[in-house]
Protein backbone atom coordinates (compact mmCIF):
# COMPACT_ATOMS: atom_id res chain seq x y z
CA UNK A 1 0.00 0.00 0.00
CA UNK A 2 1.41 3.41 -0.95
CA UNK A 3 1.78 6.35 1.40
CA UNK A 4 -1.51 7.89 0.25
CA UNK A 5 -3.28 4.57 0.81
CA UNK A 6 -1.95 4.32 4.36
CA UNK A 7 -3.01 7.92 4.99
CA UNK A 8 -6.50 7.20 3.68
CA UNK A 9 -6.77 4.15 5.96
CA UNK A 10 -5.69 6.26 8.95
CA UNK A 11 -8.28 8.95 8.16
CA UNK A 12 -10.97 6.31 7.70
CA UNK A 13 -10.08 4.83 11.10
CA UNK A 14 -10.31 8.26 12.76
CA UNK A 15 -13.65 8.96 11.05
CA UNK A 16 -15.17 5.69 12.22
CA UNK A 17 -13.75 5.95 15.74
CA UNK A 18 -14.92 9.49 16.57
CA UNK A 19 -18.65 8.69 16.74
CA UNK A 20 -17.96 5.99 19.35
CA UNK A 21 -16.09 8.56 21.45
CA UNK A 22 -19.28 10.59 21.80
CA UNK A 23 -20.48 8.22 24.57
CA UNK A 24 -17.26 8.64 26.57
CA UNK A 25 -18.72 11.39 28.77
CA UNK A 26 -21.36 9.00 30.05
CA UNK A 27 -18.60 6.63 31.20
CA UNK A 28 -16.71 9.07 33.47
CA UNK A 29 -14.62 10.70 30.76
CA UNK A 30 -14.83 13.64 28.41
CA UNK A 31 -13.57 14.61 24.97
CA UNK A 32 -10.92 17.12 23.99
CA UNK A 33 -10.13 18.38 20.53
CA UNK A 34 -7.50 20.68 19.23
CA UNK A 35 -5.16 21.89 16.55
CA UNK A 36 -1.43 21.26 16.64
CA UNK A 37 1.78 21.77 14.74
CA UNK A 38 4.81 19.53 15.29
CA UNK A 39 8.40 20.21 14.28
CA UNK A 40 10.87 17.31 14.25
CA UNK A 41 14.61 17.54 13.78
CA UNK A 42 17.44 15.03 13.68
CA UNK A 43 21.12 15.89 13.93
CA UNK A 44 22.02 14.78 10.40
CA UNK A 45 18.79 15.60 8.60
CA UNK A 46 16.25 18.25 7.71
CA UNK A 47 13.58 19.69 9.97
CA UNK A 48 10.06 18.43 9.33
CA UNK A 49 6.86 20.33 10.06
CA UNK A 50 3.36 18.84 10.17
CA UNK A 51 0.07 20.34 11.33
CA UNK A 52 -3.40 18.95 11.90
CA UNK A 53 -6.10 17.99 14.37
CA UNK A 54 -5.78 16.39 17.81
CA UNK A 55 -8.39 14.29 19.59
CA UNK A 56 -8.30 13.01 23.17
CA UNK A 57 -10.41 11.21 25.73
CA UNK A 58 -9.69 12.42 29.24
CA UNK A 59 -10.79 10.66 32.40
CA UNK A 60 -12.17 12.59 35.34
CA UNK A 61 -8.86 11.76 37.02
CA UNK A 62 -5.42 12.56 35.61
CA UNK A 63 -5.08 10.47 32.45
CA UNK A 64 -5.72 11.24 28.81
CA UNK A 65 -5.47 9.13 25.66
CA UNK A 66 -4.58 11.33 22.70
CA UNK A 67 -4.41 10.90 18.93
CA UNK A 68 -2.87 13.57 16.72
CA UNK A 69 -2.49 13.47 12.97
CA UNK A 70 -0.94 15.93 10.57
CA UNK A 71 0.39 16.54 7.15
CA UNK A 72 3.24 18.74 6.05
CA UNK A 73 6.73 18.90 4.61
CA UNK A 74 10.14 17.47 5.38
CA UNK A 75 13.10 18.24 3.13
CA UNK A 76 10.73 19.65 0.50
CA UNK A 77 8.74 16.38 0.30
CA UNK A 78 5.24 15.67 1.60
CA UNK A 79 4.96 13.79 4.86
CA UNK A 80 2.29 12.72 7.31
CA UNK A 81 2.56 11.87 11.00
CA UNK A 82 0.18 10.21 13.43
CA UNK A 83 0.80 9.85 17.16
CA UNK A 84 -1.13 7.77 19.67
CA UNK A 85 -0.16 8.49 23.27
CA UNK A 86 -1.12 8.12 26.92
CA UNK A 87 -0.69 11.28 28.99
CA UNK A 88 -0.68 11.91 32.74
CA UNK A 89 -1.71 15.38 33.94
CA UNK A 90 -0.15 16.57 37.20
CA UNK A 91 -2.88 19.20 37.86
CA UNK A 92 -5.91 18.19 35.74
CA UNK A 93 -8.31 20.74 37.26
CA UNK A 94 -5.94 23.73 37.28
CA UNK A 95 -7.59 27.02 36.33
CA UNK A 96 -5.70 30.23 35.68
CA UNK A 97 -2.31 28.51 35.91
CA UNK A 98 -0.14 26.08 33.97
CA UNK A 99 -0.81 22.38 34.02
CA UNK A 100 2.15 20.08 33.39
CA UNK A 101 1.81 16.61 31.85
CA UNK A 102 4.02 13.77 30.67
CA UNK A 103 3.23 11.48 27.78
CA UNK A 104 4.44 8.55 25.78
CA UNK A 105 3.25 6.37 22.94
CA UNK A 106 3.81 5.50 19.31
CA UNK A 107 4.18 7.61 16.18
CA UNK A 108 4.05 6.62 12.55
CA UNK A 109 5.38 8.70 9.68
CA UNK A 110 4.57 8.27 5.98
CA UNK A 111 6.26 9.97 3.06
CA UNK A 112 9.59 11.69 3.72
CA UNK A 113 11.08 10.47 7.03
CA UNK A 114 8.85 7.38 7.07
CA UNK A 115 8.98 4.90 9.92
CA UNK A 116 7.56 4.02 13.30
CA UNK A 117 8.82 5.55 16.52
CA UNK A 118 8.37 5.39 20.27
CA UNK A 119 7.68 8.89 21.61
CA UNK A 120 8.18 10.41 25.07
CA UNK A 121 7.54 14.04 25.97
CA UNK A 122 6.72 16.58 28.63
CA UNK A 123 4.14 19.27 28.08
CA UNK A 124 2.53 22.32 29.63
CA UNK A 125 -0.92 23.65 28.92
CA UNK A 126 -2.91 26.69 29.92
CA UNK A 127 -5.67 26.02 32.47
CA UNK A 128 -6.42 22.30 31.91
CA UNK A 129 -9.46 22.70 34.18
CA UNK A 130 -11.14 25.17 31.81
CA UNK A 131 -12.72 24.91 28.36
CA UNK A 132 -9.57 25.61 26.36
CA UNK A 133 -6.01 26.81 26.29
CA UNK A 134 -2.69 26.68 24.46
CA UNK A 135 -0.23 23.82 24.91
CA UNK A 136 3.44 23.18 24.19
CA UNK A 137 5.37 19.87 24.26
CA UNK A 138 9.02 18.87 23.93
CA UNK A 139 10.37 15.36 23.64
CA UNK A 140 11.87 12.57 21.56
CA UNK A 141 10.41 10.31 18.87
CA UNK A 142 11.83 10.14 15.35
CA UNK A 143 14.15 12.99 16.37
CA UNK A 144 13.72 15.93 18.68
CA UNK A 145 10.07 17.05 18.90
CA UNK A 146 8.53 20.42 19.56
CA UNK A 147 4.75 20.71 19.39
CA UNK A 148 2.53 23.74 19.87
CA UNK A 149 -1.22 23.72 19.81
CA UNK A 150 -4.55 24.64 21.30
CA UNK A 151 -6.77 22.23 23.26
CA UNK A 152 -10.58 22.56 23.28
CA UNK A 153 -12.43 20.74 26.07
CA UNK A 154 -16.05 19.73 26.45
CA UNK A 155 -16.23 19.65 30.23
CA UNK A 156 -18.86 17.48 31.93
CA UNK A 157 -21.72 18.91 33.99
CA UNK A 158 -20.68 19.67 37.52
CA UNK A 159 -16.99 20.02 36.63
CA UNK A 160 -15.13 22.15 39.14
CA UNK A 161 -11.82 23.70 38.28
CA UNK A 162 -9.28 24.43 41.03
CA UNK A 163 -7.44 27.72 41.36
Amino acid sequence: MGRWGRGAVALLWVGTTLPSLAGAQEQGAFIEGGLQATATAVIDGPVGLVAGPRFAIRTLGSTRVALSVGGGLRHGETTGRGTFALEYLLAPRAAGRLGVYVGGGLAGVVGEGKGGFVVAYIGAEESPGRKGGWAIEAGLGGGLLLKVGYHFRRLPRGWRAER
